[in-house]
């Protein structure tokens, strides 16, 4: 095992071990996953567990329709990058995306 295989699975254990220490003190799992989503801007979850902290942005379309998507993986994004939330939004699949905006 190389020194970086090594250092990772610690990584991981620590914080597999931190956030087990934090679970047990709270009594909801809902509330637990989307301690945890929100923390971490993880996509996805239902309902209460819904993540709230990924960026979300109002596109238009080359149809012209407009919607609300959300923008994954925004750890460290700028707020005002939109060269870059346009780039995510195409790897996410959302090729057809002519402009957005950032506030309604």
């Amino acid at each position: 095992m190389c020194i970086r295989d090594r250092y990772q699975r610690r990584v991981r254990e620590e914080w597999v071990e931190y956030y087990g220490d934090i679970s047990a003190s709270i009594d909801n799992d809902d509330y637990f996953e989307l301690m945890i989503r929100n923390a971490w801007h993880i996509s996805g979850g239902e309902g209460a567990c819904q993540n709230t902290t990924c960026k979300r942005v109002l596109a238009k379309f080359r149809d012209g329709s407009e919607r609300v998507v959300q923008i994954k993986d925004d750890i460290g994004m700028r707020s005002d990058d939109v060269e870059g939330m346009l780039a995510r939004l195409r790897k996410q699949g959302y090729t057809n995306v002519m402009t957005i905006k950032l506030h309604a």
